[in-house]
């Protein structure tokens, strides 16, 4: 009987060759309380064999295969295609795969959403364990001029100071409900990104249509963070600037972007190493693997270099891939 009173929900998750996690915060939606909770798996073109391991795990729930890796956005509007095909569903709820919920994670996010029309998203608060209490996300908003995001309360301990529920500046992919109705007026996920900034973008254009985007921390998340990537991974590094690029001529005011291409220019060759280095020493969680500057410095700039060149996807990825080993067989020589 509750679940006829209770919003019928869609949690997609997105695996990417990583059935670990992938399992744990499948186990851990499977203990909500909320009662029309149903869940998609969308396997990205998994080369592990994990996909096809969930499945055999978690047959009950439905599942999409991508023949290869969509990146973030696409991947994901594969499983928001389904989830709208059933008329009953009013929400999509994004849950990054190495993320785990407690219990009751739902229920208040729904009632305010519910309580309030012109809420479009709603984010709540993550942290990155029990045991460790450090927040990664309780709010924020987007710092246009810079191309970047401040993130209120990142690394610091949850003692209760974000207990507030309120309207935030952008909601974190990681974690993020969705109405219906903004997916059918505003759209899906933007595609030109394939993996980070696509947050922004949206966040931005759920806005510019007039909805609010909404904090609510009893909406609870663990999310250890790195599941499919490492912040100090080249590759990475490499895609993430070419994704703010993007992100920053769609939305800087007309003819300022090529100044501020100009600048980051010269943020890459004057400063950068040494900010990564501060911050790697700071943040890193993975500091037994050792962080190549020089490598993620070649990645930044061949990003700039690159921009406009073609589509951001996975062939992109393996082209770069060519390119930084053709530089370190030069250096060696």
């Amino acid at each position: 009987m509750k679940a006829a009173h209770e919003p019928r929900v869609y949690t997609i998750v997105l695996n990417w060759n990583n059935y670990k996690d992938t399992k744990k915060c499948l186990e851990s939606l499977q203990q909500a309380t909320y009662s029309n909770l149903k869940i998609i798996v969308v396997d990205n073109g998994s080369a592990d064999g994990s996909g096809k391991r969930l499945l055999q795990d978690f047959a009950q729930h439905s599942f999409v295969f991508n023949e290869r890796n969509l990146g973030f956005s696409r991947g994901c509007n594969r499983g928001i295609r389904a989830a709208l095909e059933d008329k009953d569903c009013a929400y999509a709820l994004l849950l990054n795969n190495d993320a785990v919920v407690p219990s009751n994670f739902l229920e208040k996010a729904i009632d305010r959403a519910e309580a309030d029309t012109s809420i479009g998203l709603v984010g709540g608060k993550v942290v990155h364990s029990p045991e460790s209490n450090v927040i990664s996300y309780a709010g924020g908003r987007i710092d246009r001029l810079r191309g970047t995001v401040v993130i209120r309360g990142f690394n610091e301990k949850d003692r209760g100071q974000y207990n507030e529920a309120g309207e935030v500046g952008f909601v974190t992919c990681a974690f993020m409900l969705i109405k219906r109705e903004v997916l059918e007026r505003v759209g899906l996920l933007p595609e030109e990104y394939f993996f980070g900034i696509e947050e922004w973008d949206y966040s931005l254009h759920v806005q510019k249509a007039g909805y609010k985007l909404y904090y609510v921390p009893e909406f609870a998340a663990y999310h250890k963070g790195d599941g499919s990537h490492w912040n100090y991974d080249p590759r990475f590094n490499y895609i993430s600037y070419r994704s703010k690029l993007i992100f920053q001529e769609k939305y800087l005011p007309k003819g300022l972007f090529p100044v501020w291409k100009i600048i980051l220019s010269l943020y890459a060759k004057y400063r950068a190493k040494r900010v990564w280095r501060r911050l790697a020493r700071k943040y890193d969680t993975q500091k037994e693997r050792k962080a190549s500057f020089d490598d993620m410095h070649f990645a930044f700039t061949k990003a700039i270099k690159d921009h406009r060149k073609d589509e951001l996807c996975e062939e992109t990825l393996f082209r770069f891939d060519e390119a930084l080993k053709e530089r370190k067989r030069t250096a060696t020589k």
